[in-house]
């Protein structure tokens, strides 16, 4: 993107930083060898007395070992209809929602991110800058056993575990995040 379309964004979303609040965030990792994906569900509300049109900033990691983004969606799911992806690329996506007057919406947003190898990120740090964390936030991970996980930023609540795959749990309250949601592995050869 270009850099004054990024400025216009930031300078919408800052006018609208008192009106509309990301309060909550569930989200679904999934881990394979080439590919991590990304799909859950986050919730806004409407703090105004009017209704809201935003358009909203939807940042992709950046880093030589990512790939290229090749799926996006966004889909409101208590209003079908008010949400949806003008554009994206590989550094950032831009949606559009509409949230009435003091009320709450739940967005169902999914990506999918090609990796070269030995990393995948979702960004978290951005949420430093509104000022407030999220009054609750959960997160699991799906991985192959294929897969052998050598770092994390966070530390897991639960593991649980299946023939051919583990899911690892983080279940988070008043969360301020103040670093990105990072896994290194390797994958484990035959």
């Amino acid at each position: 993107m270009k850099p004054l379309i990024v400025i216009v964004l930031l300078a919408l979303m800052l006018s609208a930083a008192a009106e509309l609040r990301f309060y909550r965030e569930d989200l679904h990792f999934s881990l394979t060898d080439s590919s991590f994906t990304v799909d859950g569900s986050y919730f806004l509300r409407n703090e105004f007395y009017k209704p809201l049109r935003q358009i909203l900033y939807y940042p992709f990691p950046q880093d030589s070992l990512y790939g290229m983004i090749d799926t996006v969606g966004c889909q409101n799911l208590s209003r079908p209809d008010s949400a949806r992806v003008l554009q994206f690329d590989n550094v950032g996506a831009m949606l559009q929602v509409t949230i009435p007057a003091q009320d709450t919406t739940e967005l169902r947003i999914w990506y999918n991110h090609r990796l070269r190898g030995g990393k995948a990120e979702y960004i978290l740090e951005s949420t430093a800058s509104w000022g407030r964390g999220f009054e609750r936030a959960s997160y699991d991970l799906t991985f192959e056993k294929s897969i052998r996980i050598i770092s994390l930023s966070y530390i897991p609540d639960d593991l649980e575990e299946t023939e051919t795959s583990y899911k690892l749990i983080w279940r988070k309250k008043d969360f301020l995040p103040l670093e990105n949601f990072i896994v290194e592995y390797e994958v484990e050869q035959p």
